[in-house]
């Protein structure tokens, strides 16, 4: 099925592109996500405002004066991978990458493009042709949930596999709208909502991720679940930042984040206070897995049954943070 009508325009300042989006429209980045929604009739932004001619939205630099990496929303997966800073200070972001996708798709999609993900469903993410078998659903205008029979809201999953890890990096993001720009905590980037994932009105702009440096004697990890290697989304995505004390080894701090169980990346707090202030050991790692197990609550909105993912989280948990305090320990985070 070929693309439908659509009016293309090509701002080469942000300023401008804000300008000419309408409610009706969309930005265009890679558009590897977006394209095949458009194919589907999902999605028929009219116009399509391609963002990819704004150099102020590319490249990766770093902040001396704040101590902070700046990853521009257009910056390509390809390129995150490769970078040599993020390599050196931030490797967890190149091995991401490298479970997604295929390297064509990560050659073309982009950082800002992933965290913008809209959510996904069974139902949704069909043709046009195939709803029409459906009474319209929440994310469509409906009235109705056709994963939670009855539920009063959408349930649609957030799949991205970029936040999880970002947010247990403790990222911000820098959102530009028509006459405003503000730094927010990636975390509260998010809305919960299925209907949208995110809080970017229409005519705002993602534009940067900023990373503070990790501190000394810090891991982090990202486990995933999928059907194949790396062409697939997550059936489930497990993030875990853990710094340990300079002297006894304590635990620090620690973040924990699943991703694809929900509307948005999940941050497991009660895991995390379990663990501040403690000597890691096996049997405490199993009981931040088990809180993670309890916290999350998959439905049947994307392949493979929720208690299959429900059981991983708490393996996945288990795997993340024992793989970050090994990154810890060889005095690296490779």
């Amino acid at each position: 099925m070929g693309l439908p009508k659509f009016r293309y325009v090509a701002p080469r300042n942000v300023a401008k592109a804000i300008s000419l989006q309408k409610k009706s429209g969309k930005f265009l980045a890679g558009g590897t996500d977006l394209f095949v929604a458009m194919k589907e009739r999902i999605s028929c932004p009219d116009p399509l405002v391609d963002l990819n001619s704004i150099s102020e939205l590319k490249d990766i630099e770093w902040d001396k004066k704040k101590r902070r990496l700046r990853i521009g929303a257009l910056t390509t997966l390809t390129q995150l991978k490769e970078n040599s800073i993020v390599q050196e200070y931030f490797p967890i972001l190149s091995q991401t990458v490298s479970l997604m996708s295929t390297p064509q798709l990560q050659n073309m999609g982009t950082v800002g493009g992933n965290l913008c993900l809209d959510t996904r469903c069974y139902f949704y993410n069909q043709s046009i042709f195939f709803k029409k078998r459906w009474e319209p659903c929440f994310k469509i205008g409906g009235r109705t949930c056709h994963v939670v029979r009855g539920g009063d809201s959408c349930y649609a999953v957030y799949s991205g596999d970029m936040a999880p890890p970002l947010i247990a990096l403790g990222a911000k993001v820098k959102v530009i709208g028509d006459h405003s720009a503000k730094e927010i905590g990636l975390q509260k980037f998010f809305s919960r909502s299925g209907m949208k994932p995110n809080i970017l009105k229409f005519n705002e702009i993602l534009s940067e991720i900023l990373i503070p440096v990790p501190p000394e004697q810090s891991g982090c990890s990202y486990q995933k679940l999928r059907l194949r290697d790396t062409i697939d989304f997550p059936l489930l995505g497990v993030s875990v930042f853990l710094h340990l004390g300079g002297g006894d080894g304590r635990c620090e701090d620690i973040r924990l984040v699943l991703g694809a169980v929900g509307p948005s990346p999940l941050v497991v707090e009660e895991a995390a206070q379990l663990m501040r202030g403690k000597g890691i050991t096996p049997k405490l790692i199993e009981e931040a897995s088990q809180i993670a197990w309890k916290t999350s609550h998959p439905v049947a909105n994307t392949a493979s049954s929720p208690k299959y993912r429900r059981d991983m989280v708490r393996v996945l948990t288990g795997n993340a943070i024992q793989e970050a305090l090994n990154r810890v320990k060889k005095g690296d985070n490779e």
